[in-house]
């Protein structure tokens, strides 16, 4: 997992507010016309979801090369509109249906800023 499309050091955290996670992937050996196919599971995000939510999924063909070779990619996961729920998940690849590699990874709450805390306190009427 990654936070770019061009990020080469893994990441095993994001935050909430992350608008774009990028799975970066190499598959070995694919010819014209092998799929891969990418499937986001939410592990464990609370009341957000039931347990092990299947999130999102996604396919591309790999296309251009009839003899095989290694294809470099990755699937872009949009961030949903109230945000991404903090909890657990995983992603699976699959290359025709095959399942290839599964990654693990956290997505934790997006710290409040000062101000908002402050602002939260004052809401509150604590001192």
């Amino acid at each position: 997992m990654a936070s770019g499309p061009k990020e080469e050091e893994a990441v095993t955290s994001f935050t909430s507010d992350t608008k774009n996670l990028y799975t970066v992937f190499r598959a070995k050996g694919t010819k014209d016309g092998d799929e891969i196919h990418c499937v986001l599971i939410a592990e464990d995000v609370g009341d957000a979801a039931p347990a092990n939510t299947k999130a999102l999924e996604t396919t591309l063909t790999v296309g251009g090369d009839p003899k095989g070779r290694d294809y470099v990619g990755d699937f872009e996961l949009s961030m949903p509109t109230k945000g991404w729920p903090a909890g657990k998940y995983h992603v699976e690849i699959y290359v025709n249906d095959e399942l290839a590699t599964k990654v693990s990874f956290a997505i934790k709450a997006t710290p409040k800023s000062k101000k908002q805390a402050d602002e939260e306190e004052e809401e509150s009427g604590e001192d």
